[in-house]
């Protein structure tokens, strides 16, 4: 069969790329892969230390103050903190594990080194003899004088991709089709910041040895790690659509079943917490990685942690009567590597995840203030946010601007009674709302596409039904606040000129 996919639309040609990506992690199954064989997937290095430290951190990518100020901390030697009446000493992370989206709004090669690497190389700064333009193909690349990565004592960095689309498969496929079709698929595929997401994952994580001063092991999009006293950590790549493909499935299974001992404790890190997710969409996703974690790990996962939500919450599951197996203890959720701020307030009701429960240990921001923090986006928006105002100006006048003037404005004043004035102002708002429709093509035009945009504003996980239903209420409430405005600002006019307050004419 051929395609030929220079005559296929967008939508068809991402289509074909992911029956692509299956097709070929089917063909792959089959024999033992060659990643597995080199040791890119599973580092032992660490296991033989009396201590180690990791750090986590999620969503770095805002960068500029925000994220210099979180790589900073990471960078001290040791920090301290108050407890109570007591001061505890943390050192620096021996481990820094960082858990998805790295740069916004978009990954590409300027996002990742303006917002990601540059705050972390100006708080750690990276080895003298080392070159951003330099290319790393034969990592781990440790520093002169160390034979093997094992007796580099420094502080190392490994991590896992946002959301887009597994990087090995993609890439291979990719790179297949653009040797034997001479087709630049950037020229094809309009929406490209999938595209840029795998592509500069590889370029900047994958083949860069340095991360700031934070070596970078790291050679695929997933990994796992041996950690001292029976410890794992398991780094999965769950790509667009929210899961690990049958090819991670297959290595971490045969990892379970081969290496990681019945008494020893995984830690999974994900770059989205479907625990939390999962119960506020009232949906399921991560059916490939809720099966490798109770019929692979089977109780031997200690932590779940994950970032995507730019706050902190920490969950400890509440211990059973019975011997009931636990497939989670703990569930961590840390997005402040330096992303803006997300609420929490609206997890207060979850306790049940996976058939067990769990109570709230942590939370930043706390549930109360992050309520007023919510309140205040609606209180406190015009006055942090003025210049929106000139936006929102904009748009009003275009959907009003048709209905000026109003001549018989004046008919509203002259009613007898309150009632009877606001009877006669909704009736002027409808006649202005059904002449804007009759007679003005920009303003109708301008309405059209403020529907279009509030539909494609509302989550697109609700139905199409719902959407269209919050996307029509926006706009409805929108159209009232304008054509309300518009109704005053004649009525202020008009008494104005009654009051001899504005001129009637040039003369």
């Amino acid at each position: 069969m051929q395609i030929d996919l220079l005559q296929c639309n967008p939508g068809q040609n991402f289509s074909i790329l992911i029956s692509l990506c299956i097709l070929w992690n089917q063909a792959a199954m089959s024999n033992k892969p060659e990643e597995a064989k080199d040791g890119d997937l599973f580092y032992d290095h660490l296991n033989d230390r009396d201590e180690l430290w990791f750090d986590f951190i999620a969503d770095t990518g805002d960068g500029g103050n925000s994220s210099y100020a979180v790589a900073r901390l990471l960078a001290q030697p040791s920090i301290q903190i108050k407890s109570s009446n007591s001061i505890c000493v943390l050192p620096r992370g021996d481990l820094l594990l960082i858990g998805g989206d790295l740069a916004y709004p978009n990954p590409s090669a300027f996002t990742y080194e303006r917002r990601f690497f540059s705050p972390f190389e100006c708080a750690l700064q990276p080895p003298p003899w080392y070159k951003s333009e330099h290319i790393a193909f034969n990592k781990p690349e440790v520093p002169y004088g160390i034979s093997e990565l094992r007796q580099y004592d420094g502080p190392q960095c490994f991590l896992i991709p946002g959301n887009h689309v597994t990087v090995n498969a993609v890439l291979s496929i990719l790179s297949f089709l653009a040797r034997e079709t001479k087709i630049d698929f950037r020229t094809i595929f309009t929406s490209t910041d999938w595209f840029d997401g795998l592509h500069t994952f590889m370029r900047y994580i994958c083949h860069k040895s340095w991360l700031g001063g934070w070596l970078l092991p790291q050679k695929k999009s997933y990994f796992a790690l041996q950690l001292p006293k029976g410890w794992w950590v398991f780094g999965l790549d769950l790509a667009l659509h929210c899961d690990i493909d049958v090819y991670q499935f297959k290595f971490f299974a045969e990892l379970c079943k081969n290496k990681v001992g019945e008494n020893d404790s995984v830690i999974v890190m994900t770059h989205e917490p479907n625990w939390l997710l999962d119960w506020y969409w009232n949906e399921t996703t991560g059916k490939n990685t809720s099966h490798l974690i109770r019929e692979y790990l089977k109780g031997r996962c200690k932590l779940r942690m994950a970032g995507d939500l730019h706050h902190y919450m920490r969950h400890t599951v509440i211990l059973p009567s019975s011997k009931k197996s636990v497939h989670a203890q703990h569930l961590l959720v840390n997005g402040c590597g330096g992303a803006f701020l997300h609420p929490t307030h609206v997890f207060q009701d979850f306790k049940e995840y996976d058939g067990a429960f769990y109570e709230r240990r942590a939370t930043y921001p706390s549930f109360d203030d992050s309520s007023k923090i919510a309140l205040g986006n609606i209180l406190k928006f015009r006055k942090k946010n003025w210049q929106f105002d000139i936006i929102g100006g904009i748009i009003y006048f275009i959907l009003v601007f048709s209905t000026f003037p109003q001549c018989n404005v004046v008919q509203i004043l002259q009613e007898d009674s309150w009632a009877g004035r606001i009877k006669s102002f909704l009736f002027r708002m409808f006649n202005a709302f059904v002449y804007m429709l009759q007679h003005s093509y920009v303003s109708s035009a301008g309405t059209l596409i403020l529907i279009l945009s509030s539909y494609s504003f509302v989550p697109a996980k609700l139905s199409r039904r719902r959407r269209a239903l919050l996307g029509f209420v926006h706009v409805f409430a929108h159209m009232v606040a304008s054509f309300i405005l518009m109704l005053l600002l004649e009525l202020g006019i008009e008494m104005c000129i009654r009051n001899h307050l504005l001129a009637t004419s040039g003369a």
